[in-house]
């Protein structure tokens, strides 16, 4: 009985290795087919930020209907001008400004993924160089340096790739307790 049961338990781990080595070599597989579909000009289309959106959307609502209701003399104490309209036209051309500002970085960055790991982000009005790889946990890593010579380190999700989009989570840790995510989606442009 004892040599049946270290027969049995030898299978098991023939078998138990075998199937550890196909997983391994399929993630490895699936690793290096996503390397390969990055590879490429990827230009962004759209970035969904839940709380920059927000942010946005309070700051029209609240520009279009500041001191609305308000005596002039409530205006005068609160804002230090009477003339509400030309305070609202003013800050709504500004915050208009930076809004456009905004969608300009969100639709007209790139990002040139090459196969020797290299990696170069144009965005409007600059450019940075890197590395890049997709490590053992299918993430995105890149050494970004910047063009005062600093270097940043990012691990980002890849929520979805395929020959012609891919969609990129970004997360910035702000505090402990608080991320700001993005999700980024990028089409593949020809060179």
């Amino acid at each position: 009985m004892g040599k049946a049961l270290a027969y049995n338990i030898s299978r098991l781990s023939v078998r138990f290795g075998l199937l550890l080595l196909l997983i391994t070599a399929t993630l490895h597989s699936c690793r290096d087919d996503d390397a390969r579909k990055m590879l490429g000009k990827w230009r962004s289309v759209r970035v969904v930020n839940r709380d920059r959106d927000h942010f946005f959307s309070r700051s029209r609502l609240f520009l279009d209907t500041m001191g609305k209701g308000n005596t002039d003399a409530v205006n005068r104490s609160i804002y230090g001008v009477v003339n509400m309209d030309s305070l609202r036209r003013e800050l709504r051309i500004q915050f208009d400004s930076a809004y456009a500002a905004q969608m300009s970085i969100d639709t007209q960055s790139e990002i040139i993924f090459n196969a020797d790991s290299t990696v170069i982000f144009n965005f409007p009005g600059k450019t940075e160089k890197g590395t890049w790889f997709i490590d053992n946990d299918g993430m995105l890593d890149l050494l970004e340096t910047n063009e005062l010579g600093h270097t940043e380190h990012l691990r980002i999700r890849i929520a979805r790739i395929d020959k012609n989009e891919m969609t990129l989570t970004f997360v910035k840790q702000i505090e402990e307790d608080l991320a700001d995510t993005s999700f980024v989606t990028f089409r593949r442009k020809e060179n």
